[in-house]
Protein backbone atom coordinates (compact mmCIF):
# COMPACT_ATOMS: atom_id res chain seq x y z
CA UNK A 1 0.00 0.00 0.00
CA UNK A 2 1.11 3.68 -0.32
CA UNK A 3 1.67 5.77 2.03
CA UNK A 4 -1.84 7.94 1.88
CA UNK A 5 -3.24 4.76 1.64
CA UNK A 6 -1.78 3.44 4.88
CA UNK A 7 -2.30 6.88 6.81
CA UNK A 8 -5.96 6.93 5.88
CA UNK A 9 -6.61 3.28 7.17
CA UNK A 10 -4.57 4.16 10.40
CA UNK A 11 -6.80 7.23 10.80
CA UNK A 12 -10.06 4.97 10.30
CA UNK A 13 -9.20 2.77 12.60
CA UNK A 14 -8.33 4.82 15.34
CA UNK A 15 -11.69 6.34 14.71
CA UNK A 16 -13.53 2.98 15.05
CA UNK A 17 -11.53 2.43 18.35
CA UNK A 18 -12.28 5.43 19.70
CA UNK A 19 -15.82 4.92 18.99
CA UNK A 20 -15.74 1.89 20.65
CA UNK A 21 -13.95 3.34 23.54
CA UNK A 22 -16.31 6.22 23.80
CA UNK A 23 -19.18 3.79 24.01
CA UNK A 24 -18.05 1.94 26.41
CA UNK A 25 -17.33 4.88 28.55
CA UNK A 26 -20.50 6.90 27.80
CA UNK A 27 -22.48 5.80 30.75
CA UNK A 28 -19.65 6.93 33.32
CA UNK A 29 -19.83 10.39 31.50
CA UNK A 30 -23.85 10.37 31.68
CA UNK A 31 -23.52 9.58 35.34
CA UNK A 32 -21.60 12.89 36.22
CA UNK A 33 -22.84 16.12 37.43
CA UNK A 34 -20.81 18.32 35.47
CA UNK A 35 -21.23 20.40 32.60
CA UNK A 36 -19.32 19.70 29.35
CA UNK A 37 -17.28 23.13 29.89
CA UNK A 38 -17.31 21.78 33.34
CA UNK A 39 -15.51 18.22 32.76
CA UNK A 40 -13.13 20.31 30.24
CA UNK A 41 -12.42 22.93 32.78
CA UNK A 42 -11.17 19.91 35.33
CA UNK A 43 -9.37 18.19 32.46
CA UNK A 44 -7.65 21.08 31.72
CA UNK A 45 -6.75 22.27 34.89
CA UNK A 46 -5.35 19.30 36.16
CA UNK A 47 -3.37 18.64 32.87
CA UNK A 48 -1.50 21.97 33.51
CA UNK A 49 -1.33 21.18 37.54
CA UNK A 50 -2.88 24.32 38.32
CA UNK A 51 -3.55 27.29 35.89
CA UNK A 52 -5.12 30.77 36.23
CA UNK A 53 -8.63 32.06 34.67
CA UNK A 54 -6.74 33.73 32.07
CA UNK A 55 -5.25 30.61 30.76
CA UNK A 56 -8.62 28.60 31.31
CA UNK A 57 -10.72 31.31 29.08
CA UNK A 58 -8.25 31.16 25.77
CA UNK A 59 -8.15 27.14 26.35
CA UNK A 60 -12.09 26.92 26.64
CA UNK A 61 -12.25 29.76 23.94
CA UNK A 62 -15.01 31.62 26.42
CA UNK A 63 -14.92 34.98 28.12
CA UNK A 64 -13.25 35.35 31.38
CA UNK A 65 -16.56 36.34 33.07
CA UNK A 66 -17.79 32.80 31.45
CA UNK A 67 -15.19 31.18 33.11
CA UNK A 68 -16.22 33.03 36.76
CA UNK A 69 -19.65 30.97 36.20
CA UNK A 70 -17.94 27.72 35.34
CA UNK A 71 -15.12 27.93 38.46
CA UNK A 72 -17.71 29.33 40.87
CA UNK A 73 -19.92 25.85 40.34
CA UNK A 74 -16.35 23.48 40.43
CA UNK A 75 -15.54 25.41 43.61
CA UNK A 76 -19.36 24.84 44.89
CA UNK A 77 -19.23 21.28 44.35
CA UNK A 78 -15.38 20.52 45.65
CA UNK A 79 -14.24 19.61 42.40
CA UNK A 80 -11.61 22.84 41.98
CA UNK A 81 -10.00 25.14 44.49
CA UNK A 82 -9.16 28.63 44.16
CA UNK A 83 -5.82 30.21 45.51
CA UNK A 84 -4.06 33.21 46.21
CA UNK A 85 -0.78 32.79 44.21
CA UNK A 86 1.72 33.47 46.37
CA UNK A 87 4.19 36.06 44.92
CA UNK A 88 1.35 37.94 43.56
CA UNK A 89 -1.84 38.24 45.34
CA UNK A 90 -4.03 39.63 42.90
CA UNK A 91 -3.23 36.33 41.17
CA UNK A 92 -5.94 34.04 41.33
CA UNK A 93 -4.38 30.42 41.17
CA UNK A 94 -6.71 27.46 40.13
CA UNK A 95 -5.73 23.76 41.47
CA UNK A 96 -8.18 20.73 40.91
CA UNK A 97 -8.97 19.13 44.35
CA UNK A 98 -8.70 15.05 45.51
CA UNK A 99 -12.18 14.77 44.62
CA UNK A 100 -11.93 16.72 41.49
CA UNK A 101 -9.11 14.59 40.23
CA UNK A 102 -10.61 11.20 41.54
CA UNK A 103 -13.51 11.79 38.99
CA UNK A 104 -10.85 12.49 36.15
CA UNK A 105 -9.40 9.36 37.48
CA UNK A 106 -12.32 7.22 37.32
CA UNK A 107 -13.49 8.11 33.59
CA UNK A 108 -9.67 7.10 32.44
CA UNK A 109 -10.06 4.23 34.55
CA UNK A 110 -13.08 2.78 32.98
CA UNK A 111 -11.11 3.93 29.57
CA UNK A 112 -8.31 1.61 30.43
CA UNK A 113 -10.62 -1.13 31.47
CA UNK A 114 -12.44 -1.11 28.25
CA UNK A 115 -9.44 -1.59 26.83
CA UNK A 116 -7.74 -4.28 28.47
CA UNK A 117 -10.95 -6.14 27.90
CA UNK A 118 -10.73 -5.83 24.11
CA UNK A 119 -6.58 -6.57 24.21
CA UNK A 120 -7.16 -9.29 25.98
CA UNK A 121 -8.37 -11.13 22.61
CA UNK A 122 -5.51 -10.56 20.84
CA UNK A 123 -2.80 -13.49 20.57
CA UNK A 124 1.04 -11.89 21.85
CA UNK A 125 2.35 -11.64 18.58
CA UNK A 126 -0.80 -9.35 17.62
CA UNK A 127 0.10 -7.56 20.71
CA UNK A 128 3.52 -6.95 20.03
CA UNK A 129 2.81 -5.75 16.27
CA UNK A 130 0.43 -3.45 18.57
CA UNK A 131 2.90 -2.06 20.74
CA UNK A 132 5.75 -1.71 17.58
CA UNK A 133 3.21 0.71 15.80
CA UNK A 134 2.39 2.49 18.77
CA UNK A 135 5.66 2.98 19.48
CA UNK A 136 6.39 4.26 16.21
CA UNK A 137 3.26 6.87 16.77
CA UNK A 138 3.85 7.61 20.11
CA UNK A 139 7.49 8.51 19.25
CA UNK A 140 6.27 10.32 15.92
CA UNK A 141 4.30 12.47 18.57
CA UNK A 142 6.51 12.87 20.92
CA UNK A 143 8.83 14.28 18.46
CA UNK A 144 6.08 16.94 17.33
CA UNK A 145 5.32 18.13 20.60
CA UNK A 146 9.08 18.74 21.27
CA UNK A 147 10.20 20.30 17.75
CA UNK A 148 13.14 22.62 17.97
CA UNK A 149 14.71 21.01 20.80
CA UNK A 150 17.75 18.93 18.43
CA UNK A 151 17.72 15.85 20.57
CA UNK A 152 17.82 12.65 18.33
CA UNK A 153 16.90 9.82 19.90
CA UNK A 154 16.32 6.19 18.78
CA UNK A 155 13.82 4.18 20.62
CA UNK A 156 12.99 0.05 20.85
CA UNK A 157 9.78 -1.44 20.33
CA UNK A 158 8.84 -4.86 21.51
CA UNK A 159 10.18 -6.81 18.96
CA UNK A 160 13.22 -5.16 18.75
CA UNK A 161 12.57 -2.69 16.03
CA UNK A 162 14.19 0.93 16.26
CA UNK A 163 11.77 4.13 15.51
CA UNK A 164 13.50 6.88 14.98
CA UNK A 165 12.71 10.35 17.00
CA UNK A 166 13.92 13.57 16.47
CA UNK A 167 13.38 16.15 19.49
CA UNK A 168 12.24 13.99 21.98
CA UNK A 169 13.12 15.63 25.50
CA UNK A 170 10.52 13.49 27.57
CA UNK A 171 12.16 10.24 28.01
CA UNK A 172 10.29 9.62 31.19
CA UNK A 173 6.80 9.68 29.07
CA UNK A 174 8.42 7.15 26.46
CA UNK A 175 8.49 4.54 28.68
CA UNK A 176 4.92 4.49 28.88
CA UNK A 177 4.79 3.32 25.87
CA UNK A 178 6.83 0.54 26.06
CA UNK A 179 10.37 2.63 24.65
CA UNK A 180 13.94 2.20 26.12
CA UNK A 181 16.70 4.34 25.74
CA UNK A 182 19.00 3.30 22.87
CA UNK A 183 21.26 5.91 22.18
CA UNK A 184 21.05 9.78 21.95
Amino acid sequence: MERSTLTSRVIALDREVHRFVSRQSFQAWMRLDVTVPQLKTLFFVSNERGTNPRKLAAALKVTPSNVTGIVDRLVEQGLLSREEDRDDRRVLLLRITEKGESILDDLRERRISSLRETLADLSVDELRSLVDGLSALAASVHAHEQAGTGKKIEVLGMSGKTSHSTAVDDIGALTLFGFRRVRE
